[in-house]
């Protein structure tokens, strides 16, 4: 473990709830010179990722939704849950014998739960507690199911789509003239676009409880109806306490589903420079204008390498007021990260990043008292919106 070393550092004392951090998009911006080229992902193929049969359709599905948070990635690590890529999956009622078909909660089959196994405990970006109309819980039918497991339908194919739900959302995607729940050209398509239309509720309510992305996870897998009683995505020791390990386990499987292109990381993923943590995530004290430290500080020298964390796209790049230069990056997963008090930016809006792509060079600019880079983990691309990063990065697998 890095050792943790006390440093006087400011970040920031006076930014004002209202103050603009995220840039406006423009293609010009995009076009700067001595931009590192960007490297992209592809879906994981084999056991352990997504059958080769698959990719395609998820690629398709998540291009058709101009959702940023919502990828192949996203979809394929939703499907492993859901049914762990079997077309003819079915749940049952809570009361009905599960047999080898699955359960409400679990509808792979006795030996696919066998090969699968139970994904690892993580926690959601917000620290709360989680799990579409599809049924992939983790319980694996053990003990009594709760009054929200017992209220929902019967599930089938590779989405878990109800009958209700199919008739409603269905759609034709490889126009053979039949909209088959169980055909996976055709589930696939609708999976991604009911998972697209939640997404856009989902930024309708910023005050919910989860990411966008979680949201609409959340709302996939009980009904949004269900997310608004709940006023987001249900906490674990409450009545659907299921549907927060369907969320938390999509979200943990989503960075495990690509292999970086042209990337040495595992899984994409890296710490944003070489150096010892300083100041703490909510390190209280005047210095700051909410009275809590915002971020985790990175105590290294003027012109230390700031790599982006993982893959995203670059949605601010420049003067951040009193955080000096920054950058701030979109994820697949819905999150974003910022990277402050730059000597230097080398990003530039739009640009597309992987883990480890070079974004600037650290230093002191803004309100800061010594060099060192700033980082924060947020929810949104604005001040205010911050999580705490030691678990979010713990679930990257990057340890402070």
């Amino acid at each position: 473990m890095v050792p943790v070393i006390a440093v006087a550092v400011v970040t920031p004392v006076s930014l004002g709830i209202g103050t603009a951090l995220l840039g406006t998009f423009d293609d010009s911006e995009a076009a700067g010179t001595d931009v590192p080229a960007p490297m992209s992902t592809e879906l994981k193929a084999g056991d352990v990722g997504v059958p080769v049969v698959y990719a395609k359709l998820l690629r398709d599905a998540a291009a058709d939704c101009d959702e940023k948070p919502l990828t192949a990635p996203v979809l394929a690590a939703q499907l492993k849950r859901e049914s762990n890529f079997n077309p003819r999956a079915r749940s049952v009622t809570a009361d009905g014998p599960a047999g080898d078909e699955g359960s409400l909660t679990d509808p792979r089959s006795a030996e696919q739960r066998a090969q699968d196994g139970k994904p690892a405990g993580e926690d959601l970006s917000d620290g709360a507690q989680a799990t579409g109309p599809g049924s992939g819980g983790a319980s694996g039918g053990e003990g009594p199911p709760d009054v929200a497991q017992a209220e929902r339908p019967v599930t089938r194919g590779i989405a878990q789509f109800s009958d209700a739900d199919w008739a409603a959302e269905g759609i034709d995607g490889n126009n053979d003239g039949v909209k088959d729940i169980l055909d996976p050209a055709d589930a696939i398509p609708a999976q991604g676009k009911k998972m697209c239309g939640l997404l856009r509720t989902a930024k309708e309510h910023p005050g919910y409880r989860g990411t966008p992305l979680e949201l609409a996870l959340a709302g996939y897998r009980v009904g949004w109806k269900k997310v608004e009683e709940y006023g987001g995505v249900p906490r674990a020791s409450g009545a659907d306490g299921e549907t927060y390990e369907y969320v938390r386990a999509v979200m943990a499987a989503s960075p495990k589903m690509v292999v970086p292109v042209g990337g040495a990381m595992s899984g994409g993923w890296t710490l944003p420079v070489e150096g010892p943590a300083g100041t703490p995530y909510h390190q209280r004290g005047s210095a700051w204008s909410t009275g809590l430290h915002t971020g985790v500080d990175f105590v290294v020298p003027t012109g230390t390498q700031v790599k982006a964390i993982g893959p995203g796209e670059v949605v601010t790049a420049g003067p951040g007021g009193d955080y000096g230069d920054q950058v701030v990056i979109r994820h697949e997963d819905g999150t974003y990260s910022q990277y402050a008090h730059l000597a230097e930016v080398k990003a530039v809006v739009g640009q597309s990043v992987q883990g480890g792509t070079l974004i600037g060079w650290s230093g002191e600019t803004g309100n800061a008292t010594g060099p060192h880079l700033h980082f924060e983990v947020r929810t949104g691309a604005a001040f205010g919106s911050d999580v705490s990063p030691v678990p979010y990065l713990r679930a990257k697998g990057l340890v402070l």
